[in-house]
């Protein structure tokens, strides 16, 4: 049943929750880390830091305007909640994907400041805008299929001075543009990964754009108790929430799709990063 009236009540429960679990586990879970007493569980191979390689800005250069699609692709009504909470997504999410953005900034480093990273579900820009600033000499695409999001992070990245090195793109997780094909030395796809409908297509497209020795960089739900506790408000609040992964999950996946070097680790309660190398 259709009950629009429902939506702005949910949308206050979702950025509730999010906020309640940045204050009272990740923070105390932070100041753990600080004083090395945070013991976070890895699986898969030896967790290995930093970005290597570095190709310049091209793309950048080329599309100082966001690069649209001609028209809505198929299944696009599953989108355009995106599309609605353009605006407002920012302040819902941004208190807990901040400090896990921190720890995803933190794994890939050493960076080359020329190096080339796509934000594969950059929504309004928040992680874009921060890489972007790490790679002066390089550079950050921000991809989406929601067109919304596209267009807010574009304008965003002017009113914050960080277009220069900034590309943006509306396009499909699995089915990159031509333009990507082996281009990037780095992917992050932060707290994005389960609203991915194929999530073996997306690995796979992963993998196509990626330059030789390029990384990818996941950060989502992990562990198995998360798994089960963020089900049921997901479901209900989150828009376009398809399924969250264990970190045994994730390695399976990407091995699979023919990366060389797989790794997972909880960097912060119930938050895991995979790191894949082609």
């Amino acid at each position: 049943m259709d009950m629009p009236w429902a939506r702005p009540l949910l949308d206050q429960a979702m950025a509730l929750s999010l906020l309640s679990w940045r204050v009272h586990v990740f923070e105390p879970a932070r100041a753990l880390k600080r004083l090395g007493l945070y013991r976070a569980p890895t699986l898969g191979a030896a967790l290995v830091p930093g970005v290597p390689g570095g190709g310049g800005p091209e793309l950048s250069r080329r599309h100082r305007e966001p690069v649209l699609l001609p028209g809505e692709p198929a299944g696009y009504h599953e989108v355009r909640e995106f599309d609605r909470m353009a605006g407002v997504y920012e302040a819902v999410v941004r208190p807990f994907s901040e400090p896990i953005i921190d720890e995803v900034v933190a794994l890939m480093q050493p960076l080359s400041p020329r190096a080339r990273v796509l934000d594969p579900s950059a929504g309004p820009g928040e992680a874009a805008l921060r890489l972007a600033r790490l790679v002066p000499e390089g550079e950050v695409v921000a991809a989406d299929l929601s067109r919304g999001m596209v267009e807010t992070a574009w304008k965003v990245a002017r009113q914050a001075g960080c277009h220069p090195n900034m590309a943006f793109f509306q396009a499909d997780v699995g089915k990159p543009p031509e333009a990507f094909e082996g281009y990037f030395d780095a992917i992050v796809c932060c707290l994005s990964f389960h609203h991915y409908p194929d999530g073996e297509a997306a690995v796979r497209a992963f993998r196509r754009v990626l330059a030789p020795g390029g990384r990818v960089f996941v950060a989502d739900g992990g562990p198995r108790w998360f798994v089960e506790l963020a089900r049921p408000i997901s479901v209900l609040a989150d828009p376009g929430f398809v399924r969250h992964r264990t970190g045994e999950e994730f390695l399976q996946l990407f091995t699979e799709a023919g990366f060389s070097t797989v790794s997972w680790t909880e960097v912060l309660p119930g938050m895991g990063v995979t790191i894949a190398s082609v």
